[in-house]
């Protein structure tokens, strides 16, 4: 024997490590994503002008396939290994082919790379050689564990269903020499919207401006005098005004504003309106976004500063667009034109720099001056033009927009100390924005610079996100529709569930307003509505006494008042007398509806088990068309013209668990009719009537 080991092949069977062969060899050689093929070797690839990021000039954007402990400076520098020679032309084609068949932007990217280099680390740490084909699931559980490190539940999922796409995609291809089966046992979080108790109060209210915080930022709008301070006021101006998107804010064209008119609801006269054209975000199509009513006069104020402020930008992207291969001079230059020179004591002038920095910037581009002490026209134009916007002169990679049409538009390190180069336009990015809001250096921060704290002292956080998040919560706090709300912010109606902070005390203060106001329906409202010379209580203590809580169910709103009894439906939500809902609700619709589909296939079921004579599926079917009348009423209410959107629910029929319910049953089962007792007594009783005919079966 030789001692020589051969892998026996069938014919027809190919290998996993030929097709994981192939298609490396694929992708390398057929598909040009991200990076031109002859890039294909670098383990750092340049991919900035693969992503058009709004409102952000981010051109140097790198993805390095190096392993987990390697660090990537501010500056793109990599310092540490790369992955293993095994397995790191898979995650090139693995990163390629996925954008190839489905583009995303840069994070995403980020992310399935953070997942192959966690697979990657877990080869080795369990002294497995790292070649895709040797995926298993001991190398998985470990990449899990590695991915909880240092971060939160959420990214830990993001991680955790990123391995799952990347064995999935593997599996599915024959990539695996062993194929198995494999799903990652980590938890999808909790939706904190939907969660109770003093942490959820505390998340919420951090997603939300605090008061100071708009003191705060309306005091510098009014006393700014730093050009960022008054810049920033007025777009955060905007943005405490309409739901926009900061970068959607920063992009506003010139003639955003719209003016009309329209009936106001209360008086039925005709009223001016005011509103902002936006182009948003998240692909969807353009439109108004209207201000309310009482906050038109400071958009207003804050737009005609913006414009204002940013004219003298906005005229040299103008210039620059109907000259595009010259240089923008200012008027005491323009005799440079005829000469081709200019003097070397005016070349700070054109780049807006202290003659110290105009030499060192003129030794860094290898410019130097002629015998007359010039420096060539031509010469500073090949060095200056290339500092304008990747694609100048459309802004932010909209073909429909120029700078010149701009409303934001600032000249070069505008921003900073460092001067001003009035030669050169850029946009006002967003991370310029966020620096300014809430920079990590605190002492950066406008609050710290002009001693603004929240109430206990602290320094004040604030997102650029928060003031969408605000108004979004006011919206339904007043009764907006769900459907208004996501026009008015320009998004899916589905996603509407994540900018509500609404906290259950104030779901529990809009019911029993909606109570108060008469915009209810059904018989738990119906005791509060009797009207006579001897009520009882006073109405306002009766309804605060029917409305203990407001808990989110699946089908509605519950009420009950838990400090009194624990719930004694055991959780039948659905059968309940204490279980309201708002009409119009989308959310509360998408889910009646999809139960209703789930309720009608258990009644299915239930027939036939029924029909195969089972023991107790005939209370089964009992149980399943109660439930599927009652969901039925539910979409039969949401669909009812006659009842304005926002009034609050109740269906009849409901079970008797109320304490109100209770007493009438004790008073019953103590002998205490309508036949006994004196005529004062009866007259009571009669009274108690419409209390008792909410609760009849």
């Amino acid at each position: 024997m030789s001692g020589q080991v051969r892998e026996f092949a069938s014919p027809q069977v190919v290998l996993a490590s030929i097709k994981v062969h192939d298609f490396i060899e694929l992708v390398r050689t057929q598909i040009n994503v991200l990076i031109d093929h002859d890039q294909w070797d670098h383990n750092v690839w340049q991919v900035g002008h693969a992503f058009v990021t709004k409102s952000r000039n981010i051109d140097r954007r790198v993805l390095a396939f190096y392993n987990r402990q390697a660090t990537v400076t501010r500056w793109h520098q990599v310092v540490g290994e790369p992955l293993h020679p095994s397995f790191i032309h898979f995650a090139k084609a693995y990163i390629r082919w996925m954008q190839s068949a489905k583009p995303f932007g840069f994070q995403p990217i980020r992310l399935r790379l953070e997942a192959l280099q966690l697979i990657e680390s877990s080869f080795r740490d369990l002294g497995v050689e790292p070649a895709i084909e040797n995926l298993n699931v001991a190398v998985l559980n470990r990449a899990v564990e590695m991915a909880r490190e240092g971060v939160g539940s959420h990214r830990h999922y993001q991680f955790a269903q990123n391995l799952a796409r990347t064995h999935n995609f593997c599996l599915e291809r024959g990539f695996l020499r062993n194929p198995f089966p494999w799903k990652p046992a980590v938890r999808s979080p909790t939706d904190k919207t939907l969660e109770l108790g003093v942490v959820a109060k505390e998340w919420r209210a951090n997603r939300l401006p605090s008061p100071e915080a708009f003191h705060a930022l309306a005091h510098v709008f009014r006393n700014g005098v730093e050009f960022q301070d008054r810049l920033f006021s007025a777009v955060t101006a905007i943005l405490m005004s309409v739901p926009l998107r900061a970068h959607e804010a920063l992009q506003l064209r010139l003639d955003c504003e719209v003016r009309s008119e329209a009936k106001a609801p209360e008086t039925c006269e005709m009223i001016q309106t005011y509103g902002l054209r936006v182009w948003p975000g998240k692909n969807e199509p353009p439109q108004v976004k209207w201000v309310p009513t009482h906050m038109i006069t400071v958009v207003e104020e804050a737009v005609r500063r913006l414009v204002e402020m940013c004219t003298p930008a906005r005229e040299v992207a103008a210039w620059y667009e109907k000259n595009p291969n010259e240089l923008w001079l200012p008027n005491e230059l323009l005799h440079c034109r005829r000469s081709g020179y200019v003097p070397l004591h005016d070349v700070g002038s054109v780049l807006g720099m202290t003659p110290r920095a105009t030499a060192n910037w003129l030794r860094e581009h290898r410019l130097s001056s002629d015998r007359s002490g010039g420096v060539r026209l031509k010469d500073l134009t090949d060095a200056v033009l290339p500092m304008l916007p990747r694609d100048f002169p459309v802004f932010n990679g909209d073909q429909t927009q120029h700078y010149s049409e701009t409303m934001i538009v600032l000249f070069r390190n505008q921003l900073s100390s460092r001067g001003t180069n009035p030669s050169v336009v850029m946009q006002a990015t967003l991370d310029a924005f966020i620096a300014w809001l809430g920079s990590s250096d605190v002492k950066r921060r406008v609050f710290t610079r002009w001693g603004f704290t929240e109430k206990d002292g602290s320094p004040i956080r604030l997102g650029t996100h928060a003031f969408r998040h605000w108004l979004n919560t006011v919206a339904q706090l007043r009764g907006m529709s769900e459907i208004d709300i996501a026009k008015w912010s320009g998004r899916n109606i589905a996603q509407n569930k994540a900018y509500n902070h609404v906290t259950p005390e104030e779901t529990l203060s809009q019911i029993r307003e909606a109570m108060l106001n008469g915009r209810v329906v059904g018989p738990m409202f119906e005791a509060a509505q009797v009207q006579g010379i001897n009520t009882p209580v006073d109405r306002r203590e009766f309804l605060d006494a029917q409305i203990g809580s407001a808990l989110i169910t699946d089908f509605g709103i519950c009420v009950h008042d838990y400090s009194l009894l624990p719930c004694q439906s055991h959780g039948d939500c659905l059968g309940c007398s204490e279980n309201v809902f708002v009409k119009g609700d989308a959310d509360h619709r998408a889910k009646v509806e999809k139960r209703l589909q789930l309720s009608e296939n258990q009644l299915d079921q239930a027939l036939r088990a029924v029909g195969e004579q089972d023991y107790g599926a005939d209370r089964w079917v009992a149980a399943h068309t109660r439930g599927i009348t009652r969901q039925k009423m539910m979409l039969a209410a949401h669909d009812d013209q006659s009842m304005p959107d926002g009034t609050i629910v109740n269906l009849p029929d409901g079970a008797l668990d109320n304490e109100v319910a209770m007493a009438l049953r004790d008073r019953e089962a103590l002998g205490i009719t309508h036949g006994s007792g004196s005529e004062t007594e009866l007259d009571d009783l009669n009274e108690q009537d419409a209390l008792t005919s909410m609760w009849e079966d």
